[in-house]
């Protein structure tokens, strides 16, 4: 990837695959200090093992959603042009994400949109994946990106 992409570089189908990264139980418990999250879920061995769901307690789901878009942001954000992360659309978590599993993302261009004159819209359809290439969270991304060459809004 270049430095920087403005709006007009990105293609729609255009596909990119992250870096990934090993989630640990550090993870869950500063995500706690940040949040209060301390369901059961997230921190109770036994009351994991008797939930019909989940074998052990697991990475809270939007932490990895947010590691997700640390992702995005190294791999597909850039670094020399203003861009902001304008939303998420149907996040779905697929399934449980537990310590010592290692994901990334694959995401891809599918749609395009000019906001206005300075500004467009870049859609993603984002798979997180874990090691075993299973789908652990999926949702549509979109990313305020600078136009390269500014122009009148179109709606």
């Amino acid at each position: 990837m270049p430095d920087f992409k403005y709006f007009e570089d990105f293609q729609i189908g255009e596909f990119h695959v992250s870096s990934g990264r090993t989630m640990t139980e550090a993870d869950i418990r500063l995500f706690i200090g940040c949040t209060d999250n301390t369901h059961p879920v997230h921190v109770d061995k036994l009351y994991c093992e008797r939930h019909p769901y989940v074998k052990e307690p697991v990475i809270q789901g939007v932490l990895v959603l947010g590691v997700a878009d640390g992702f995005m942001a190294k791999e597909i954000s850039p670094t020399k042009v203003s861009s902001i992360h304008y939303g998420h659309d149907k996040v779905r978590y697929v399934k449980p994400v537990y310590p010592g599993d290692t994901i990334y993302c694959e995401f891809k261009v599918i749609d395009k949109t000019v906001k206005n004159d300075k500004f467009g819209i870049v859609t993603f359809e984002v798979n997180v994946k874990n090691q075993n290439n299973e789908v652990v969270l999926y949702h549509i991304d979109k990313q305020l990106i600078e136009r390269k060459n500014p122009g009148p809004k179109v709606d």
